[in-house]
């Protein structure tokens, strides 16, 4: 059974995120730990018609096998279920920075935008999923409501972009307004009554935090929007609301910039984002004063002068005031430095000419008067004056301010800062792709990696779908690891048990092994080597080789990239970042479909899961590598194995879609696509402990239902006995022959049966009839033993598979008193 869970006290983006993760994993249990949050409690009559949540104490935890956290990766906030946190494979949505105790995860994603919602609504895109309108607007809602309606700075364009496709699948954006921020009760006014009454602006280094403190009786709801609107009315560039009610103190932080209120908080056991955060106290008198003492160590360092001004700065000679204004024009600009040029590389400033006073000077005849006469005061000031200081200078200079250090009677000027500046945001280099791809993966896989670092300090890689998913803000439940001769397999695996723990298999014909951590990970080794093909579609030889060539074997561009885990730097030899980027699929040479058909099909997967397309390369690799003389040598297990991996995945269809547009499907399979509908209509049972095996078998029984020769082709690609008799029940079943009902009500054969004839589900779940003492007396028996022993009769026969029929026991047991078996009735 897969769990969808968030925290307690749900607000919008956490239901929104759980919604939109009941979709993307379906059949998915959405569990309620503790309530409600704010306006979301009057909305609860609407949401509990609408949508399944589950109260998290009616979970099962024994039957739970997978754990789906969204908005939170934090164990202590996700109720019963933390017991499970190391035993089940855990996927984290989350847009809090990672911290020291994070749910280890193994897939999911956690990326600092302003909403959860953000990071699951492009997955939604990329599977072709669609939201009901209550399901949109909800997911809108979080999304308004965690990014104060796209104003606060945590948002990014992805919330923007989150937003537009949200709107697009029917979200009602006027209802979200009334949702999100409705009208203040009368105890959540009081409340702001006397937060205004007690607020004063507490400055540290710069940043300016405002106080607020409040005391009610009982439980007041919406209170967290009260923090926005005091900064509203404040010119601060934080919040901190000290809230007492009843017996317990309530702490609720938000900020603009600089500081990162979630770490802040955390000291006093709370948490959050950099931007909002929330915690509960006691001995508040002390908690405050820690915090207030604490803060100059969690602002980031102010902005200074230096950082934001524009340099170098040009300067005017002393000349007329036509040509001054001819000069400012000519190079665009409102205003420039009129100076002096002094020894030493310093100039002695006259003033500011700026472009509206020198025409107004011209409109009033005086352009061939000295520009001295003109000039609007100077204000200089040293490179290294914080930006918070910046507003009464910039009035006094008009707005614009020169930067400069003395030198002898005048400065050297560094550059020149105006009004405008202080909205431009700060240019932030790009971190390197090695630290962005550690960043993107999840806590489990980066804990693992890190540890590696230090215990094998050369020739261990990330490779293949790890890199690629990280560094598109994916991830998954397998790290794939390749180590270069020095380093052995057995080694890495025996290392990663014990500080993890977990189990371990390796093949050491083959250089492998596969490591199953004890929070879920699975980790593959594979020492690096490179491949030979003896002949198209044969099975590699292998032999040991650098990571160089390692990649070279590999299917597609933006696959064959690997991190070094000594100096976290890419290796990419065949430009596949580029043509991710591109979301291209690029063979690495001409002969890779030649050489091993099955990346044919591995392509049309990722194609169909990533929104990926081939490159011009790979369509003209596509007709030589689907030639009959070169099949006949593929290896048909893996190409089997291909597809049943395909059948795995949501996106199959899209998929088997595009091996169809491609001439690919009937060239390696003899298939032909089959209609989406039914398999719209599957749904996995999370009662089901081998749930997902049983999907994946079900969609091969419809794959093959829809062909020419099911049957044969069932045989051809080599699939399993039991399945083959089961696709014959469902064609007997089709053709409106008699089957057995118990047959058809075991999985997978009843959901591929009940997806081709969903009206016959009633029909699937009545009881059987069986032979009953009523029916014996009815024959002319007497009650007493013989009826008794007719029973016990009929009973073994149908545990043999002898009667399956109510008409073919009745038989049964009039021949058991016919024959003399029995006497007969008198």
């Amino acid at each position: 059974m897969r769990v969808v869970v968030a925290h307690e006290n749900l607000d919008f983006d956490a239901l929104g995120s759980m919604v939109l993760a009941g979709k993307l994993f379906p059949g998915s249990l959405l569990a309620l730990v503790g309530g409600l949050e704010g306006p979301l409690k009057d909305l609860a009559p609407l949401l509990e018609d609408r949508l399944d949540l589950v109260p998290a104490s009616e979970v099962p935890l024994d039957r739970v096998s997978e754990l789906i956290l969204v908005d939170n990766a934090r164990p202590e906030r996700i109720g019963p279920f933390r017991a499970l946190v190391g035993r089940v494979p855990c996927q984290v949505f989350d847009h809090h920075p990672p911290a020291p105790g994070d749910v280890p995860a193994v897939g999911g994603r956690v990326a600092p935008v302003g909403a959860a919602v953000s990071l699951l609504v492009p997955l939604l895109r990329e599977r072709g999923l669609g939201l009901t309108p209550l399901e949109a607007t909800l997911a809108y809602a979080g999304l308004w409501e965690d990014t104060g309606g796209f104003s606060f700075p945590s948002t990014t364009p992805l919330d923007l972009e989150a937003a537009w496709e949200l709107a697009r699948m029917g979200a009602e954006i006027p209802r979200v307004r009334e949702w999100v921020r409705p009208h203040l009760g009368e105890e959540a006014r009081a409340v702001l009554r006397a937060l205004l009454r007690t607020a004063q602006v507490v400055e540290r280094e710069g940043f300016r935090l405002l106080l607020a403190r409040a005391k009610e009786e009982g439980y007041v709801p919406a209170l967290a929007p009260l923090a926005h609107t005091l900064l509203d009315l404040h010119e601060a560039d934080g919040v901190l609301l000290v809230l007492r009610l009843g017996r317990e103190v309530l702490l609720i932080a938000r900020s603009k910039a600089r500081l990162d209120v979630g770490r802040w908080l955390s000291q006093v056991g709370g948490g959050g984002h950099p931007r909002a955060a929330f915690a509960r106290v006691r001995g508040v008198r002390h908690a405050v004063r820690h915090l207030l003492e604490s803060l100059p160590r969690y602002l980031d360092p102010e902005p200074t002068l230096r950082e934001v001004m524009t340099a170098p700065v040009e300067t005017l000679a002393p000349t007329t005031v036509g040509e001054a204004l001819r000069l400012l024009e000519e190079r665009g600009y409102g205003a420039m430095p009129v100076a002096l040029p002094l020894e030493g590389g310093g100039v002695r400033l006259l003033g500011l000419a700026r472009r509206r006073d020198l025409k107004k000077a011209e409109r009033l005849g005086l352009a061939h008067h000295p520009v001295e006469g003109f000039l609007a005061r100077a204000v200089v000031l040293p490179p290294e004056t914080p930006l918070s200081r910046m507003e009464p200078y910039l009035k006094e200079g008009g707005g614009r301010v020169l930067v400069g250090e003395p030198l002898g009677e005048g400065y050297r000027l560094l550059g020149i800062f105006t009004r405008t500046d202080l909205y431009r945001k700060a240019p932030l280099g790009e971190k390197p792709v090695g630290e962005r791809i550690l960043e993107a993966l999840p806590e489990g896989a980066r804990r693992v990696l890190l540890a590696l670092k230090e215990a094998f300090p050369q020739g261990v890689y990330l490779v293949g779908g790890a890199v690629r998913d990280a560094l598109l803000g994916r991830s998954g439940p397998d790290v794939d690891l390749v180590l270069e001769p020095g380093v052995r397999v057995g080694e890495v695996a025996r290392f990663l048990a014990e500080r993890f723990g977990g189990s371990y298999g390796l093949h050491y014909g083959f250089g492998t092994g596969r490591v199953r951590l004890s929070f879920g990970l699975v980790v593959d080794l594979a020492e690096s080597r490179e491949e030979v093909y003896p002949y198209p579609g044969a099975l590699p030889q292998v032999r040991p080789a650098p990571i160089a060539k390692d990649l070279e074997r590999r299917d597609y561009t933006v696959n064959a990239m690997a991190l070094s885990l000594a100096a976290w730097e890419l290796l990419d030899p065949y430009g596949g970042l580029r043509d991710l980027e591109a979301r291209l699929l690029r063979p690495l040479h001409p002969l890779s479909f030649v050489e091993d058909p099955s990346r044919i099909v591995r392509g049309a997967r990722l194609a169909a899961r990533l929104a990926f397309r081939f490159a011009e390369e790979a369509l003209k690799a596509l007709p030589p590598a689907l030639l009959p003389e070169v099949l006949k040598t593929a290896s048909q297990s893996r190409l089997r194995d291909e597809l049943l991996l395909t059948l795995e995945e949501d996106t199959f269809h899209q998929a088997l879609s595009l091996l169809q547009e491609l001439s690919a499907l009937q060239a390696l399979y003899g298939l032909r696509l089959p209609p989406a509908e039914p398999f719209g209509r599957l749904r996995p049972s999370p009662e089901e402990p081998q749930a997902e095996r049983l999907l994946l078998e079900a969609r091969l029984l419809l794959l093959l239902y829809f062909q020419e020769a099911p049957l044969e082709r069932a045989q051809a690609l080599g699939i399993p006995k039991r399945l083959q008799e089961a696709l014959g029940l469902l064609l007997r079943a089709a053709r409106g022959e008699e089957v057995e009902r118990e047959a058809l009500g075991r999985e997978p054969l009843r959901g591929a049966f009940l997806a081709l004839f969903p009206e016959k589900e009633a029909w699937l779940r009545e009881k059987r009839r069986v032979l009953m003492g009523r029916d014996l007396l009815s024959l002319g028996m007497r009650p007493g033993p013989q009826v008794g022993e007719v029973l016990r009769r009929v009973a073994e026969a149908r545990a043999r598979g002898e009667v399956k029929t109510f008409e073919e026991e009745l038989a049964l047991a009039r021949k058991l008193v016919g024959d003399g078996t029995l006497s007969p009735p008198r």
